[in-house]
């Protein structure tokens, strides 16, 4: 309020000079002066007037007179406060943080890749995860974000979104076990239960006939040559026939009988 009238005052008479300046009536030193006065006020006043506005404190209300004791602090984001800092009546410096606000409306997937397998993530690839301490189901995601930067641990982060996430109930912190598929190959093969292993060699039942509840299996045996998410690709998937089938359970309880 009273840069605000200074300045109503020093601006009158930066115009005044200004005016008998270019008459030629007043020095030049003088209306300089006047010049540099009122300037200086403007840019207080200007800054004074932003600090009230960073504070939700209304510059106008403030020039009419009206003073506050108490100033809200409003949070820059909506959400829950899932820790507060600070007591009532405490001191609080500028760069003290009051409290915590956690906006789950958009959650994000934070993975750890370790430094040999980053060269082959990038943006756009699918990611499958689970939350094992919370649920067996598996959700989708996309690498949006890959690091630039190494951690202590040798591992570089990378920032997933999440497909379809207003269906779940993610929350801030919960542990992830994550898949990035970083290539897709088509290959024929067999659930892990179908394949017992005996002696080092994986094995499989045929099945040759049916009479009746009767069924009679062969023993063959097979080369697995990958393995992921409970199935094995087996080499010689090409010299069955196309509908040949599989025992897929109970097959380790057949082959050691």
């Amino acid at each position: 309020m009273e840069v605000n009238e200074q300045l109503s005052y020093l601006k009158a008479e930066y115009e005044r000079h200004k005016i008998m300046s270019e008459e030629n009536i007043t020095s030049q030193k003088n209306f300089l002066k006047s010049e540099s006065e009122y300037k200086s006020a403007l840019a207080k006043h200007t800054g004074l007037q932003k600090q009230l506005i960073m504070l939700n404190i209304s510059p106008e209300q403030v020039k009419n007179g009206n003073i506050v004791s108490t100033v809200s602090v409003k949070a820059p984001i909506s959400g829950s406060v899932t820790k507060v800092n600070v007591t009532k009546g405490a001191y609080v410096s500028p760069a003290s943080a009051i409290l915590e606000i956690i906006d789950n409306d958009h959650v994000h997937l934070e993975l750890s890749v370790f430094e040999k397998d980053i060269m082959k993530v990038k943006k756009g690839q699918r990611i499958t995860f689970t939350i094992p301490e919370a649920s067996q189901e598996t959700f989708k995601a996309e690498v949006h974000l890959v690091g630039t930067s190494i951690d202590e641990n040798r591992t570089i982060k990378v920032h997933g979104h999440l497909e379809e996430e207003g269906k779940e109930n993610f929350l801030t912190g919960m542990f992830v076990e994550a898949n990035i598929i970083t290539e897709d190959i088509q290959e024929k093969a067999l659930p892990n239960t179908a394949i017992v292993t005996i002696e080092d060699s994986p094995n499989v039942l045929v099945l040759e006939k049916k009479e009746g509840d009767t069924y009679y299996f062969s023993q063959k045996v097979v080369t697995v040559s990958d393995e992921h998410d409970g199935f094995s690709i087996i080499q010689e998937a090409d010299s069955f026939a196309p509908k040949t089938q599989f025992l897929t359970k109970g097959t380790y309880n057949l082959i050691g009988e």
